[in-house]
């Protein structure tokens, strides 16, 4: 005799370990802290857009050589403002 349909064990059986698996990839998930961090992430992109930068930003001029043509060389001295953080490493450059 040939079996058509589920019974109710092994309907409860299969749900069980679907509830197993997604309870295991929500405890792995890497994705805990998602909010503060693009919460970090629209500040610096802010203060970058503003030109307002806090204390957490270090100023240098660095000057950088540009080759034009392959033959023309050109020397432009530029501010760079740098964030460091453990996880966010962001800097920006601009022409004084």
């Amino acid at each position: 005799m040939e079996k058509n349909s589920f019974t109710l064990f092994e309907t409860l059986v299969s749900v069980f370990l679907l509830s197993i698996v997604i309870v295991g990839f929500s405890k792995v998930s890497n994705y805990d802290n998602f909010d503060e961090e693009y919460m970090k992430l629209n500040e610096l992109e802010n203060s970058f857009n503003t030109n307002t930068y806090s204390s957490n930003f270090t100023n240098s001029t660095e000057n950088i050589k540009i080759l034009i043509n392959d033959s023309q060389i050109e020397n432009l001295n530029v501010k760079k403002i740098e964030n460091k953080n453990e996880k966010i490493n962001l800097f920006k450059y601009e022409l004084n």
